[in-house]
């Protein structure tokens, strides 16, 4: 039997990498089911485990086993195997198989993390989408972790402009996590990567948060903050793009919005870039930015957009900055929606896409 095989068999239990490694030790280069059944120091490492598994070990469940997966459209990857990405053998204790949906080769190109806070302010909405979408428009990966706020506004607006995304999850494909999010990872799916070293039964229980958090940051050329509180969950991903020398960048907030304290923080102690343009980690990745096909704008129409490119504002503030009628201002900023070149935020907020 191929180590690939036998690692692949491994993954079907609940096993730690510790524990398989100790296997593979004991194992040597012999990997038949027979040694694995006979082999009596495997029962000193898995204990109870040892008595499960030694009733399933043969050719006939191991097929049976990636037929299933094959059937959930699941493909998985063993360390074992030759195009098995790079980047995730240099993560703490490196993952011995993942299991993945989609593109696995995207990992081969430039990946920028984008993480930050599960309930971000209309800014850090602005400035996650902008950094998302300039990143993405320049052939950058965006990697982030499927959860609430900034981590799923990142992979929509990678998937807005035809970029692609590359969504790193706590548990298995078959416990989504947050359920909201399930059309999101369909299509990051489709179109991009979904990944986990977690089988597809198991749930996105707490401490396994942690565990993603450390291929988030180990998969990726850099990680971006955008908005994050002082005790910020992003932190942990800092902590480890910090241990693997991934430059890090941060997007300076407002000095008196708690939302931004774990940004700022970051910037202030030098452990992050400060980051007020994505053109910066644009050129120090060596991605190249897509010229855009301008539109043409009328005089009015570009009134606005000159005024929006600033800050966000809502038609209160644009109509007095514009000067325009109230009616032929609505008019015209459902206008620029549909053009896609501004959007209308929560709180009846309006800024540039």
């Amino acid at each position: 039997m191929k180590k690939t095989d036998f690692l692949r068999f491994l993954s079907a239990f609940e096993l730690s990498n510790t524990k398989i490694s100790k296997i593979l030790d004991i194992m040597a280069e012999d990997f038949s089911f027979e040694k694995f059944v006979n082999e009596d120091e495997l029962e000193k490492v898995l204990h109870e485990d040892y008595f499960t598994i030694v009733k399933k070990a043969n050719e006939k469940f191991l097929t049976a086993y990636i037929e299933k997966l094959n059937a959930l459209d699941i493909k998985i990857i063993t360390r074992a195997d030759e195009d098995f990405p790079e980047k995730l053998l240099h993560v703490d204790d490196p993952p011995y198989y993942i299991f993945y949906k989609g593109d696995i080769s995207l990992l081969n190109d430039k990946c920028v993390a984008i993480v930050g806070t599960r309930m971000p302010s209309p800014y850090g909405i602005t400035v996650t989408e902008r950094f998302a979408k300039e990143l993405a428009l320049a052939g950058g990966v965006i990697v982030s972790g499927l959860a609430y706020g900034v981590d799923s506004i990142a992979h929509r607006k990678a998937l807005e402009e035809n970029g692609k995304t590359v969504a790193v999850l706590a548990g298995g494909f078959n416990n989504i996590y947050p359920q909201e999010n399930y059309s999101l990872f369909c299509e990051i799916a489709t179109k991009g990567l979904v990944l986990t070293e977690h089988r597809p039964d198991v749930k996105s229980v707490k401490y396994l948060f942690p565990q993603r958090n450390r291929i988030v940051a180990g998969i990726s050329d850099a990680l971006l903050i955008t908005e994050a509180g002082a005790k910020s969950g992003t932190t942990i991903t800092k902590d480890f793009a910090l241990d693997y020398g991934v430059p890090i960048y941060a997007v300076p907030g407002n000095i008196t919005s708690t939302k931004s304290e774990g940004t700022n923080a970051l910037i202030a102690s030098m452990q992050g870039i400060c980051a007020i343009d994505p053109q910066s980690i644009i050129d120090d990745l060596g991605l190249v930015k897509k010229k855009k096909v301008s539109q043409q704008l009328s005089i009015d129409e570009a009134l606005i957009v000159d005024k929006l490119k600033d800050a966000c504002s809502d038609i209160d503030e644009i109509q007095l900055k514009t000067k325009l009628n109230i009616n032929k201002l609505n008019s015209l900023l459902t206008t620029l929606e549909i053009k896609g070149i501004i959007k209308r935020l929560p709180g009846g907020l309006y800024s540039l896409s």
